[in-house]
């Protein structure tokens, strides 16, 4: 252990940067800044840190909230037991139009004030996306080849009752729409509907987005895109739809198959990609009719009913937390995971093109979350 000038013992400065501080949330790190000039110039431009840091952050579930007065944007953080803000925007005339359409790497795509916007919560930047107008987010992903974030989007046929939804690529900061297909079979009239992606997106694992599974018997019944050849392809899976939900657990492809009136949600992980090998990992115990159930990142679910939000550990059917609720929060499929890493598509104007006047302006601090243990109905 290393010794100050007045000869007390201090922990050294590589273990307190990459040990400590990469581990803290965003707006206590960025406090952290006033320390020392290194210490500034680290925290702000080390790309290296900056993305360690983000690595380390949890992938905390996204909750909108709703009152008289604004639309809120949360992230719930249930093993601090409180609500994180992210986003706000007054509520009239657009109280409707306020939604996450996807989320990814820190960034965030949202619906506002009539418009598409991307955002990045941590600085507080935002650009908007013209280009997005008309179209329906699928998801936002890094291109690795290029090094660009790129949009998955499409638009419904002029018929909705007949032909295909057809797909799209936005390079986030450029000015083109570029074509890449059709949804093949079962998933064309399913994807002509907004709603079916706004409850149940699309989820960004191995460089491939993978869609909820369709009804009937188990088989080749999942939907991907491989972000990188831009091309369709189907998924077996071991169990049927309609109430199958896809999810990203550690970097691997998870499945929760469940029943809404009560009984189990069995979780399958796809071990083998390439050989496309499912491997069963538990059951965990519904004791009550739920709404839907939300799997976290480490593989246990939140069960939304209509009295309240509870979470569930992996592995078992206990209750860890229950948390009281209402018709007002509406817990979001999609993650954020904060990050300070800069983008060239934030303009640059004003403080780092940090935003003040959209979306940020009137942000409260953390809202902490009743809850009870008694694990009674």
């Amino acid at each position: 252990m290393a010794e100050s000038a007045g000869g007390e013992p201090r922990l050294p400065e590589d273990l307190v940067l990459w040990e400590i501080l990469t581990r803290l949330p965003s707006k206590p790190l960025l406090r952290c800044r006033a320390v020392c000039r290194s210490w500034r110039y680290i925290l702000t431009s080390d790309a290296t840190f900056l993305l360690a840091h983000h690595r380390r952050q949890p992938a905390l579930q996204l909750v909108t909230i709703g009152d008289a007065r604004e639309c809120r944007l949360d992230a719930l953080d249930h093993r601090a037991g409180e609500r994180r803000p992210v986003a706000r925007m007054d509520q009239a005339p657009y109280r409707d139009n306020f939604r996450p359409l996807a989320a990814c790497d820190g960034l965030l795509i949202v619906s506002a004030y009539g418009s598409r916007h991307i955002c990045n919560p941590a600085t507080r930047q935002r650009a908007s996306l013209p280009r997005l107008s008309g179209v329906y987010v699928s998801g936002l992903y890094p291109h690795r080849p290029s090094g660009s974030y790129r949009v998955l989007c499409w638009k419904a046929p002029n018929d909705a009752d007949h032909g295909s939804a057809v797909y799209y690529v936005y390079t986030v900061g450029f000015d083109e729409l570029r074509c890449v297909g059709e949804s093949p079979g079962e998933w064309a009239t399913r994807d002509i509907s907004p709603m079916f992606e706004y409850c149940y997106p699309p989820v960004l694992v191995h460089g491939r987005f993978h869609w909820r599974p369709v009804g009937g018997s188990p088989g080749n019944n999942m939907l991907a895109f491989d972000t990188v050849a831009e091309s369709f392809r189907r998924v077996r899976t071991p169990v049927e739809g309609p109430h199958a939900d896809p999810f990203e657990m550690k970097g691997e492809l998870g499945l929760y198959s469940y029943n809404i009136n009560g009984g189990t949600a069995d979780l399958w992980v796809l071990e083998d990609y390439d050989a496309n090998f499912w491997s069963f990992k538990y059951s965990i115990k519904l004791e009550r009719p739920i709404l839907f159930p939300v799997p976290d990142e480490q593989g246990d679910v939140f069960i939304v009913s209509q009295q309240c939000l509870e979470h569930l550990s992996s592995g078992g059917s206990s209750v860890a937390t229950r948390h009281e609720w209402n018709i007002l929060h509406n817990l979001m499929r999609h993650r954020l995971k904060e990050t300070l890493v800069r983008h060239d598509f934030f303009p640059a104007e004003g403080n780092g093109g940090a935003d003040e006047t959209m979306l940020f302006r009137g942000l409260s601090t953390a809202v902490v979350l009743p809850y009870d243990n008694s694990k009674q109905d």
